[in-house]
C-alpha cells in the first residue's frame, strides 16, 4: 500500500489535498493509504511512535512551531524515511530554501488537480 502523509495546520488544506488524492484514486483505480497531520511534531511523533514510514509527503512550510522545511531536515535524518518523497505545498516564493532536504518539487497553495495528479504519477513510477 502506497502512504500519504499531509501535514499543514490548516484543516481546509489538508481536505482539499486530500479530496485531489481520491478523485486520482477514482481516475487510476488505485488505493492510497491517507494521513493528516496538523503540525510538524504530530507527524515527526507518528513517525517515531508507529515506525511509520510514508513513499509521499505532502509539507506546508508555514506552521505554528515547526516548520515544513524543520520538519522535512528531521525526517531526512531518518534512515527508513530517507526514501521518502517530500513535496512543499507553501504560500512562500522563496523556494530556494527547500532545496536542502531535496523535495520532489514546490507547489503553490492551494495546489490544484493537475499538480497532485504529475506528482502522484512521479511517486508511482518511481515505486514500480
Amino acid at each position: 500500500m502506497f502512504t500519504i502523509g499531509i501535514c499543514d495546520d490548516r484543516p481546509l488544506c489538508r481536505q482539499l489535498l486530500e479530496a485531489f488524492i481520491r478523485l486520482y484514486e477514482d481516475e487510476k483505480g488505485v488505493l492510497f493509504d491517507i494521513y493528516q497531520f496538523g503540525s510538524g511534531e504530530e507527524l515527526l511523533e507518528e513517525l517515531k511512535k508507529h515506525d511509520k514510514v510514508f513513499d509521499l509527503l505532502l509539507l506546508d512550510n508555514s506552521m505554528k512551531k515547526l516548520t515544513g522545511l524543520e520538519t522535512a531536515k528531521q525526517i531526512r535524518q531518518s534512515d527508513s524515511m530517507s526514501a521518502c518523497s517530500i513535496v512543499f505545498v507553501t504560500s512562500e516564493d522563496d523556494h530556494e530554501q527547500f532545496k536542502q532536504v531535496q523535495p520532489l518539487q514546490v507547489i503553490c497553495k492551494p495546489g490544484s488537480q493537475e499538480h497532485i495528479d504529475a506528482i502522484l504519477d512521479k511517486v508511482l513510477t518511481k515505486k514500480a
